[in-house]
């Protein structure tokens, strides 16, 4: 990166930690101890960006037209028709990829954990975790847990073999829970029903469906 660009800047540092917890979202960069390291999508998209997206120069440089803009030493029309007009040139140059880019991102065709509970469609393992393809709202993250004559929910990652077994009625045991008193406890879930679920995040309603479980404790080996 030149002292030029340095200068100018690349935004807040608010702004850079959007950014990259943007990408670590989508799936292009992973975090190994304190270094972001790119994925193998990262890479693929590295590759068929054009060249000023991918340059620090370009942000430094809008970033020093807006403090320009704000001390009302540049016009913010001619800054916008700049960009509009950087646009327009991308697209008439980019305007299409080849047949081996059109591949890279495509997704690979997964092999099936199991069919839906709810629709019976096949439950395949996505970036964020397992999904029914019929989309029938099913959360296998979700569960309603019955136990000692009470209901409570619990949002929690299972391994592929405890996610099959759930998908064939089985129980499954799971170690290494907590109680409200921070012991550690095994027990078993057993598939009991599906149930829809709600609740209110950020402000939006979230909806879908979830397993109804009953929770049998686990004798712990000494």
């Amino acid at each position: 990166m030149g002292d030029d660009v340095e200068r100018k800047g690349l935004g807040t540092p608010a702004t850079r930690a959007d950014i990259i917890e943007k990408l670590v979202k989508d799936g292009f960069v992973k975090r190994e101890k304190k270094q972001m390291i790119p994925t193998e999508d990262g890479m693929k998209l590295i590759t068929v960006l054009p060249d000023v997206v991918k340059s620090p120069k370009l942000t430094a440089d809008w970033e020093n037209a807006l403090s320009l803009v704000a001390r009302g030493e540049y016009s913010m029309q001619a800054f916008m028709e700049g960009i509009e007009d950087m646009v327009r040139d991308m697209v008439q140059k980019y305007h299409a990829v080849s047949d081996e880019q059109k591949t890279m991102f495509a997704p690979g065709e997964s092999e099936a954990m199991g069919k839906c509970p709810k629709c019976g469609a096949d439950v395949v393992k996505g970036k964020f975790g397992p999904y029914c393809k019929g989309k029938c709202g099913m959360n296998f993250k979700q569960f309603k847990v019955v136990a000692d004559d009470y209901e409570y929910g619990m949002s929690m990652n299972l391994t592929d073999t405890q996610l099959r077994n759930l998908f064939e009625g089985k129980k499954i045991l799971v170690k290494g829970l907590k109680s409200k008193a921070g012991k550690v406890y095994d027990a078993y879930f057993i598939p009991l029903s599906i149930e829809e679920f709600s609740y209110t995040k950020d402000g939006k309603e979230i909806r879908g469906l979830q397993y109804k479980v009953k929770k049998e404790f686990a004798k712990n080996k000494k």
